[in-house]
């Protein structure tokens, strides 16, 4: 089998998802893209044969590079951030409205678990870019219960967190 998503993420999310079937996990991830205000596409499409278990010898790899893909975005806005003149915590109240405020409101979203168009990996059973403990310890206990959803797409037709306008 080939790896899990090689290459560029630009085009798809990995989202982790519940259910007791692979039909299940496409539904729920399929609702959530219906349902959020936060992001939307041209076109969306899953390829179920692309869909994994938790049993899945790729899973865990999976979570793992989208987590670190996720890491990545977030570690070039903080860079971007000191960039503009940001160098602490005391800094925030003084930081200028327009291009450096919006870097700061991107990463606070991407740690707050709102999806953007960035985010490579989100996990729909916690609303989040990453994964808890607790839940990764009942993903090892209950494997099957739990799946990897990629959902493939096409050109953004709004967002909220975006960098620049589209």
């Amino acid at each position: 089998m080939t790896t899990l998503f090689p290459g560029d993420n630009r085009n798809r999310h990995l989202f982790l998802a519940t259910g007791s079937t692979p039909e299940q996990a496409r539904q729920q991830t399929l609702h959530f893209m219906n349902a959020t205000r936060l992001i939307a596409y041209q076109s969306t499409g899953i390829n179920d044969e692309e869909i994994q278990s938790g049993m899945s010898p790729d899973f865990w790899s999976g979570i793992e590079a989208g987590i670190t893909a996720n890491r990545a975005f977030c570690k070039s806005l903080m860079v971007e951030l000191q960039e503009t003149g940001l160098t602490g915590i005391e800094d925030l109240l003084t930081i200028p409205h327009g291009y450096p405020s919006k870097l700061l409101h991107i990463l606070t979203h991407m740690l707050d678990g709102f999806i953007g168009i960035d985010s490579v990996f989100y996990n729909l059973a916690e609303d989040s870019h990453w994964l808890s403990a607790p839940l990764r310890a009942t993903i090892q206990q209950n494997p099957e219960n739990y799946w990897l959803v990629p959902l493939w797409h096409g050109p953004v037709t709004s967002s909220l967190l975006v960098k620049e306008k589209l």
